[in-house]
């Protein structure tokens, strides 16, 4: 044996706690100082945690060994009840009596008693503690229920591994957990620890030779094990066998390392398994950028038109998810009719309608829409040679490629087709199309002829609903129902409340007044919030907001089968949540305008 080699008296890295080997690294000396206080303290149930081989049992047994008070140490948790105080009391020296249940508790409790009035406490040890039924569990209660004036007369120590705490969330252990008056969660030995433990238990077998085990092996055996002890034990005694089969006088970064690799022992050791995991990772992750590389190239070439052709069949925006895309706002001047999607002349400079996503925060976003469509000079196209193909809605974003538009209720982004007409740019208020070498521009509402953009936006939908009264005819219901389709007013809310503001008033008796002109026009509104609390929360707190605007509005005539709500929660925020503005922007309700015959 290499004991002989070595100039060993024992070997020093046993796989059994042995109380001569036992080192103090601050977290097991800061354990045992806490185990034995609350012992002291009379705190009744303690709890000692720690991963395998982390070294609970020694400590369990140093302070079985205590000479300050009687002990019990089980150590076998396959117990039945009556065994399990038959146990205790022959442990403690306690006469077992008939062998019932009553009688076992009767004969403990009078010897604590007595052990209470000599003033010493009597401690229950319970090692692998996780491995006990919960019968066991409400022995343990039982004899916690053993008091004097308030205090605890048996001490029960409970060690054993985290899975220990998932069994006392149990419904059925939830007096016994909450009587637990200390917890310690014994960890891992840092690297220093680990040096120290190695020094110690080689000075207590007797090695003199300071330098056994050289610094390379010992940070290799510290990375292997992680501080566990017990794997360092294991480690510290292969090496040296190893070591000595070598011939070799010292131990080496190389035996080390062989252990760790071996097959046999790879099991115990992260490193191996994590080296692996690594690999596997640095695999994956080059499989994917090859794979998202490959695909962008084929999306570059044919892979686009395929595609669109896919998103052309499922494209179809439903109800509960229309509210992703956003419509400009555009209301036409009293009396006047649209002029038709795509009609413009030859000559005409191409102007950029005014929007609602043109606000005096983003000067910048009309420079950008006026200098983009600047740059189109060739010939529009007339409606006649794009009969069927219609704008439905716009969401623009400052990223091209998270912009989309839907064309004929199909999803489109910039470079994809519909058919033979290719999407060559989104802006906020159209979008521009190639259709063989020609272009044509698709608004999401046609310019008034006439009338300037700004005074597009300054007539209000009051005022066209005073021009149909005045007209009523089939053609201007039409064209009601065609603006108000893209018509969606906003009700803002406070935080964390579905309590409607004074501003919100005025707003819900404009929508019931269109409501009440419009009997063929339902509405869908849709509650949200911003991303503050947990979704579950959000998503109810949106549906009271969406039902509260839905109740003002039948308290104001409108009939309720006419009105549909929506909880979306945090869901498609108008701003990022990041900024108290950005969540103020998306606590609201989105009131969208459907046709009858849409919907």
């Amino acid at each position: 044996m290499y004991r002989d080699c070595f100039k060993l008296r024992c070997k020093p890295f046993g796989n059994t706690p042995d109380p001569e080997f036992f080192y103090f690294s601050m977290d097991h000396r800061q354990a045992l100082i806490t185990v034995s206080r609350a012992i002291k303290d009379r705190c009744g149930l303690i709890l000692l945690l720690g991963d395998v081989g982390t070294g609970k049992t020694t400590i369990c047994q140093h302070v079985h060994n205590h000479s300050g008070y009687k002990s019990a140490y089980l150590n076998y948790p396959f117990l039945t009840e009556s065994e399990f105080l038959e146990t205790v009391n022959r442990e403690m020296g306690i006469p077992v009596g008939d062998g019932s249940r009553k009688s076992s508790i009767d004969e403990l409790d009078k010897y604590l008693k007595k052990r209470h009035q000599k003033g010493k406490p009597a401690v229950l040890i319970i090692d692998e503690a996780h491995r006990l039924a919960l019968p066991i569990f409400d022995e343990i209660l039982s004899l916690s229920n053993l008091q004097l004036f308030n205090t605890h007369l048996l001490q029960i120590v409970l060690a054993g591994q985290s899975a220990l705490l998932d069994t006392l969330r149990h419904p059925r252990l939830r007096s016994l957990n909450q009587r637990i008056g200390v917890r310690y969660n014994l960890q891992n030995m840092d690297r220093a620890s680990t040096m120290h433990y190695i020094s110690h238990r080689l000075g207590k077998a007797g090695c003199t030779d300071l330098s056994l085990f050289s610094k390379s092996a010992l940070d290799s055996i510290w990375k292997a094990s992680q501080g566990t002890p017990r794997l360092v034990n294991q480690l510290g005694d292969r090496a040296l066998n190893e070591a000595y089969q070598k011939g070799k006088k010292r131990v080496g970064k190389r035996e080390v390392k062989q252990i760790v690799k071996d097959p046999l022992y790879q099991p115990l050791f992260a490193a191996k398994v994590r080296s692996w995991s690594m690999r596997a990772a640095y695999a994956t992750t080059a499989f994917s950028l090859l794979f998202c590389l490959s695909l962008g190239l084929w999306y570059l070439g044919s892979g686009s038109r395929f595609i669109s052709e896919i998103a052309g069949i499922i494209g179809r925006v439903p109800v509960e998810h229309r509210a992703m895309v956003r419509h400009p706002i555009i209301i036409p001047s009293p009396g006047t009719a649209p002029v038709a999607s795509g009609k413009m002349a030859a000559e005409e400079t191409v102007v950029v309608a005014a929007s609602e996503a043109v606000t005096p925060e983003r000067p910048d976003l009309l420079a950008y829409q006026t200098s983009q469509a600047d740059s189109i000079t060739e010939p529009l196209l007339a409606e006649t040679d794009l009969p069927d193909l219609r704008l439905n809605a716009i969401a623009w974003d400052e990223n091209p490629g998270r912009s989309i538009a839907v064309l004929n209720e199909k999803i489109l982004h910039e470079g994809e087709f519909l058919g033979d007409v290719r999407v060559l740019r989104i802006n906020p208020d159209h979008v521009v199309l190639i259709c063989g070498k020609e272009h044509v521009i698709k608004r999401i509402h046609p310019p008034i002829p006439g009338m300037s953009p700004e005074a597009t936006v300054e007539h209000s939908i009051d005022e066209n609903y005073e021009a149909e009264a005045s007209d009523p005819t089939e053609e201007s219901s039409e064209e009601t129902a065609y603006f108000l389709a893209d018509f969606r007013p906003i009700i803002n809310f406070d935080y964390k409340t579905s309590d409607l503001t004074s501003e919100a008033y005025e707003e819900l008796d404009s929508i019931a007044t269109i409501l009440e002109r419009s009997d063929k026009c339902e509405i869908v509104l849709r509650g949200y919030t911003d991303d503050v609390g947990p979704k579950g929360y959000n998503r109810r707190l949106s549906e009271s907001r969406a039902n509260i605007v839905r109740r003002y509005l039948v308290g104001k005539g409108i009939s309720p089968d006419r009105i549909t709500i929506i909880g979306m929660g945090e869901k498609n925020p108008l701003r990022p949540n990041t900024t108290d503005e950005g969540r103020a922007a998306n606590r609201r309700v989105e009131i969208e305008f459907v046709p009858d015959s849409d919907y």
